[in-house]
């Protein structure tokens, strides 16, 4: 059986893959789309529900500054309704949090103390701040890899997205998680009725 991934970055989309591999092993992903950010998942939306009358859609993007996740898939939606294949989940604020939910395995993989990670990650308003904020704790090579250099443009350094989706594929939990992620304990919830 084959689920198609829409998501809006790398690190995102290696998201997706893990929680399908530990969710749904039966399942296997076919196709992967993306293309940099959350404009293109909303201007594909009906594209995605109609290829999801075929095969399963996941559909994750960030809530960002949004004010919750049912506002804002109502929001892309419209007057459109969603096939129930289309498994549209919203992390809430960013996918960061997801990634900070599971404390220990993060802290372990950055080489900080589980203390410079938020007890609540989906609180913040700003989680990739704050995960770039925490890695200034890190060990010299990690804080290379995932800081910028001052002047710089860019938000996060060049080993940014290699690190931290090294991260998810090797350690991170969707379940742990889920511990202190209530949104993505509703995408799991919801993922699971596939297997179903």
């Amino acid at each position: 059986m084959y689920i198609n991934i829409a998501s809006e970055d790398e690190v995102s989309e290696l998201v997706c893959e893990r929680i399908i591999e530990q969710s749904l092993p039966d399942y296997r992903v076919n196709l992967r789309l993306r293309k940099g950010g959350n404009g293109y998942l909303r201007s594909r939306l009906t594209s995605f529900n109609q290829m999801a009358l075929r095969e399963p859609v996941f559909l994750l993007t960030d809530l960002d500054t949004g004010h919750c996740p049912s506002e804002l898939i109502a929001n892309w939606a419209g007057n459109t309704e969603l096939s129930p294949n289309l498994f549209m989940r919203v992390a809430v604020r960013e996918i960061e949090a997801w990634l900070m939910a599971d404390r220990d395995a993060l802290s372990v993989a950055l080489g900080i103390a589980v203390a410079h990670l938020p007890s609540d990650p989906e609180t913040l308003l700003d989680p990739k701040a704050h995960l770039l904020n925490a890695a200034r704790y890190a060990p010299r090579g990690i804080r290379q890899e995932l800081l910028v250099t001052r002047g710089s443009v860019a938000s996060q350094g060049i080993g940014y997205n290699r690190l931290l989706g090294n991260f998810v594929i090797e350690s991170w939990s969707p379940q742990r998680a889920a511990e202190r992620s209530p949104s993505l304990a509703r995408c799991l919830d919801r993922i699971a009725t596939l297997a179903n």
